[in-house]
């Protein structure tokens, strides 16, 4: 399972996510310059294109994208959506591409979120899988470029569906609209001071005990599933104070927000032995390309930058994830 954020703060706007899974796939930090050539199975080419930074893997020199930034300041990530996704057979009175393609294709192409809006009115997201050993995985993305973001899912019920997402958060089932109503489910909850000194259980609650900070927001839920996630993310994004529109400051907010849905081995069993855990967290700055992230065994911050790279290359490029933990002893000798 997975959250996906997009996080702005005075002219500063990040975007990243959270990938938690029980397998730790071998991943690296991927960029795609704009004269690497994307060929599509509709039979489309693109060979020029915005270039992307992202987390992925690369097989048979193709970049296998979870989540991504292009050049231009627009984000994507594909979130886990295992039980209401359904990928359609090619449609002849749409323009196909496959779930292992759109994210190239929308960063390749779309410079904002209204653009990539556009773009899906056409799209068919199809049922082709990348190989043999790679099936499709069922998915549905967070767009955004720092200004507004998309949710797109595509049901077999309703078919592709585009959202606008005024919470910037995504996580995973159900369908993004139950999200949506289920916040409201919350409304009472609160970060204000006057919730811990007064209460609204009753009009008159005989020896009613202020117990300290936080007591307006002892109902939040707290669980690792998905419709806890998004509540307590939600929750901790809406109310997150400015900071200093600074790098460090703003970067270190962008991973705090994603750190208040963490999952921590042991606490997600998927099968006997087997435990979800967030794999890595992730955030870029989406107007000078750096690409953050930390990993499970590795909580201190890496970075590689899209614009340090020769962007009009036609190969890829990939550093590998630094997954040993890295200690600054301020007393070494």
């Amino acid at each position: 399972m997975c959250t996906g954020l997009s996080y702005t703060n005075g002219s500063s706007r990040y975007f990243g996510r959270n990938l938690d899974l029980e397998v730790d796939y071998p991943v690296s930090v991927v960029i795609t310059p704009r004269n690497f050539p994307f060929h599509f199975r509709n039979g489309e080419t693109l060979d020029k294109h915005n270039a992307i930074i992202g987390m992925g893997m690369i097989e048979n020199n193709y970049p296998l994208y979870f989540e991504g930034i292009n050049d231009k300041g627009l984000g994507m990530a594909g979130l886990a959506f295992w039980n209401s996704c359904h990928y359609f057979p090619e449609m002849k009175n749409k323009r196909n591409y496959a779930s292992f393609e759109i994210l190239q294709y929308i960063l390749g192409t779309c410079s904002t979120v209204d653009e990539a809006k556009k773009e899906f009115e056409t799209i068919n997201i199809s049922n082709l899988g990348f190989s043999a050993n790679y099936a499709p995985s069922p998915l549905h993305w967070l767009i955004s470029d720092g200004t507004k973001s998309i949710v797109v899912e595509e049901t077999k019920a309703h078919g592709l569906m585009v959202y606008d997402d005024p919470f910037n958060v995504l996580t995973n089932e159900p369908e993004f609209p139950f999200h949506v109503n289920n916040l409201s489910f919350y409304a009472n909850v609160s970060n204000k001071l006057e919730n811990f000194t007064d209460t609204r259980f009753a009009p008159d609650f005989p020896g009613f005990i202020k117990m300290g900070a936080g007591m307006g927001s002892a109902g939040l839920p707290g669980g690792m599933d998905s419709i806890s996630r998004f509540v307590k993310v939600a929750f901790t994004r809406l109310n997150s104070t400015n900071v200093k529109d600074q790098e460090a400051d703003n970067i270190a907010q962008f991973f705090h927000i994603l750190q208040s849905v963490l999952q921590t081995r042991g606490s997600d069993q998927v099968k006997e032995g087997e435990y979800e855990v967030t794999q890595y967290s992730c955030g870029a700055n989406l107007k000078t390309g750096r690409f953050y992230y930390t990993t499970y065994n590795n909580p201190s911050l890496c970075a590689v930058d899209l614009f340090g790279e020769d962007l009009e290359s036609e190969k890829l490029i990939s550093y590998p994830v630094v997954r040993d933990l890295l200690v600054h002893v301020q007393n070494a000798k």
